[in-house]
Parts: C-alpha cells; structure tokens; sequence
C-alpha cells in the first residue's frame, strides 16, 4: 500500500470518528463511557467538554493526513511513522483507563486504532 493510501485512510478515518464523538459526545458519556454511579449533569457537562476536545483533535490530526498526501515517499512514511508513535502514545493512555474500574474505553475505537497504528509502522517500514 502507498505512503499516500495510507494517509488517505488514515486522515478520512479520523474525521469520520471526530465528527461522530462530536456529535455523540452527550451520549458516550451517559451511555455507557463511565460507571453509572459517577454520571450526573455536572459529569455529564465535564464529559461532554472533554469529548469535544478530543473530537476536535482527532478531526484536525485527520486533516493534517488528508493534507500531507501529496508528499514524496520519504516524508511520508516518515509522517506515517510519527503517526504511528502518536496512536501508540494514545493506545497506553487506553491501557491505563481500562484499569480504571470506571472509565470504559470503546472497544470497537481501540481496534481501529490498533488497526491504524499497526498499518502506519508497516508502510513506513515497507520498501519503496
């Protein structure tokens, strides 16, 4: 797979599930995200804030792939790299919370992470 594939999937990927945590962000956290004992509407509001940063975050890091698409081979898969490290970096933080008894982490955004992390490493490392 291209450098430029990758970023592409990757950078479509991350605005696709930063616009749905935007969107979603009420609902992942009365639903489900935390414990139930821990939920109220000043959790609630805090939880909402959080998930909008995080969602905005994620929809300028998929920008940031989306635009870096034209770069030559190198760059890329030097970006792919980098990128690699940040969803590794993301994926520990979800380690750590899913010892936390109650915070729990969406299983189904873990794997596409993984998912991502894993194809990231392998392009940058691929031969041209």
């Amino acid at each position: 797979m291209s450098p430029q594939l990758v970023l592409t999937i990757i950078g479509a990927v991350n605005v696709v599930m930063g616009v749905a945590i935007y969107v979603g962000a009420e609902s992942i956290v009365a639903g489900g995200a935390f414990s139930s004992y821990l939920i109220n509407d000043a959790s609630i509001k805090v939880g909402v804030y959080m998930h909008e940063a995080v969602a905005s975050f994620m929809i300028a890091f998929g920008f940031v792939a989306l635009l870096s698409r034209d770069l030559e081979n190198g760059p890329a898969k030097k970006l792919l790299f980098a990128i690699g490290i940040s969803y590794v970096v993301n994926l520990a933080s979800v380690l750590m919370h899913t010892m936390n008894p109650e915070v729990h982490p969406p299983i189904p955004a873990v794997i596409i992470t993984l998912a991502l992390a894993g194809l990231s490493f392998y392009t940058a490392q691929a031969s041209d």
